[in-house]
């Protein structure tokens, strides 16, 4: 909703180095003159597979049953004066429900008819809310019921209005939540779980009684400005969207309500400061349209370990929407301005890669150890407790290097890490310290006030000799290091990434080391 008013601004931004795979692209429609934003599914009684897709003059129906040819074959045109860029829908049964912050209340599509014919008419409300439904921002249509969130008018605070559907031609009102706006929402079990875009924070509510639903639960999301949300299949971990830049995709363990815990957050690899848009899950898999104009499928088998298995770059700005629920087991996706894309996922369980790192002289965990696997230049750090998570899709043999500024870089050589097994790897680090003399090639007495600069690759440091021209270094980690020594009267000596120390300590003359 914020960044969406930078859309021109990002229109040329280039993708060509996005990565592509374990997504292959079986089909593309493409719409110039338009802009896309969310997008269902629907099967007929042939079987044909359709997607629904909310075009900013009108919902489209698009056959997808062949990706190769993608048709649009019926549209519901926007009112006169309705055309908006943010247009969401969801289906219950043979009928669909669309809303737009443009306005035309609720649309209800009726597609039994498929595939000769549709029908269409809005829906403003009923009863004490008659006439009082113009816009709204999403939809969700769960077990009969339609919540319809962020609407226009005041109406509900903008929370969550609740439509039975009993008859889908003819919804009824029978409820409201309106303690906060609600961006969209996910439910399951007769419970809801609010994205309140503007609090920064979901809200888990009640809703077993329609007329009167009950807050059970707040938690603040990671960029507190949560945008959607969707369960596992499980229902004990909970993922979110932050709709602001750079903000990660969190995935929170919601089994108790008074004790819910933040376990992990994402970024996509290939552009991590562009989030995650909407979040979708089928196996524990998700499915996340993103900004940057892409979509990535991550595991999310371990909640605490979300490790991206797929990507595919869209459009040039915003990948709106996905849905991966087609009995296929397609995906289609909305981009802003790429149009409908259709593709065949190939869902593989990650690589996990998890352990832990200690002190070796102390035995207090270490945080902020960089693990990399080499060679794919995949790195994490560990945290305040010295635990680490991470994993990658292919599975192989890798070289595992653990670094730290101030200790002995720790390296496991030959590492084997399989699909969908975890790996643990539990090491201790030995402080390191690099000491040194710098004296006078001719006298060979310390060389005092000298400088030296150091650097391991990641951190650079500097040292001042004492008298006596000793020095020392506690901020660096072991391995190639650079060395530099300047002093006023003397030739600089320069190491050129030649030495490689580990407690040791070393002379420094002008021009050459002894």
């Amino acid at each position: 909703m914020k960044k969406i008013q930078l859309l021109f601004a990002f229109l040329v931004v280039s993708i060509t180095s996005q990565a592509q795979f374990n997504l292959s692209l079986a089909g593309h429609l493409p719409y110039p003159n338009n802009t896309c934003a969310g997008i269902w599914h629907y099967v007929d009684s042939l079987g044909n597979e359709y997607a629904l897709v909310g075009v900013d003059d009108r919902v489209a129906i698009v056959d997808v049953t062949t990706p190769a040819t993608l048709s649009e074959v019926f549209s519901v045109p926007a009112l006169p004066g309705q055309s908006s860029l943010w247009r969401e829908l969801k289906t219950f049964g043979k009928y669909a429900y669309a809303v737009s912050e443009g306005g035309g209340g609720v649309i209800i599509i009726d597609l039994s008819n498929l595939p000769a014919s549709i029908n269409s008419k809005h829906y403003y409300g009923d009863g004490v809310i008659s006439n009082q439904i113009t816009s709204a921002h999403t939809i969700a249509v769960t077990d009969g019921y339609a919540y319809v969130f962020g609407t226009g008018n005041g109406l509900a605070s903008g929370g969550a209005l609740i439509l039975d559907l009993a008859d889908p031609w003819n919804p009824t009102y029978v409820g409201q939540y309106n303690l906060e706006y609600i961006h969209d929402g996910y439910i399951r079990n007769d419970t809801l779980w609010a994205g309140e875009i503007y609090a920064g924070q979901f809200s888990v509510i009640d809703v077993s009684n329609k007329a009167n639903p009950v807050l059970l639960a707040t938690q603040t999301t990671p960029g507190q400005y949560c945008h959607n949300t969707w369960l596992t299949d499980n229902s004990q971990f909970l993922f979110t969207t932050d709709e602001d830049n750079g903000q990660p995709l969190g995935s929170f363990d919601v089994t108790d309500l008074s004790n819910i815990k933040l376990v992990d957050t994402y970024l996509t690899d290939s552009m991590p400061n562009e989030e995650v848009h909407n979040v979708r899950v089928l196996n524990d898999f998700l499915i996340n349209p993103s900004y940057g104009s892409q979509l990535t499928i991550c595991d999310g088998a371990r909640p605490n370990n979300i490790v991206e298995i797929a990507s595919y770059p869209t459009g040039s700005f915003l990948c709106w929407d996905a849905s991966p629920y087609l009995p296929s087991g397609r995906i289609i996706v909305a981009d802003v301005d790429g149009g409908v894309y259709v593709f065949d996922p190939n869902y593989q369980r990650a690589c996990y890669l998890e352990g832990n790192v200690i002190d070796s002289l102390t035995g207090i965990p270490l945080n902020n150890v960089t693990i990399l696997i080499n060679p794919s230049g995949k790195s994490t750090t560990t945290n305040l407790v010295g635990d680490f998570k991470t994993g990658l899709v292919a599975a192989g043999t890798y070289d595992i290097e653990f670094k730290k500024p101030g200790y002995v870089t720790k390296l496991f050589t030959g590492v084997s890490l399989v699909n969908g097994q975890l790996t643990t790897i539990n090491t201790l680090m030995s402080p390191f310290v690099l000491q040194g003399i710098v004296t006078n090639a001719t006298t060979m007495a310390g060389v005092a006030g000298a400088t030296i600069y150091a650097s391991d690759g990641i951190n650079t440091s500097t040292a001042i000799a004492d008298a006596s021209g000793n020095f020392s270094f506690t901020n660096l980690s072991s391995g190639n290091i650079d060395i530099t020594v300047t002093h006023w009267g003397y030739v600089i000596f320069l190491s050129n990434g030649l030495c490689r120390w580990i407690y040791s300590i070393f002379n420094i003359t002008s021009g050459r080391l002894l």
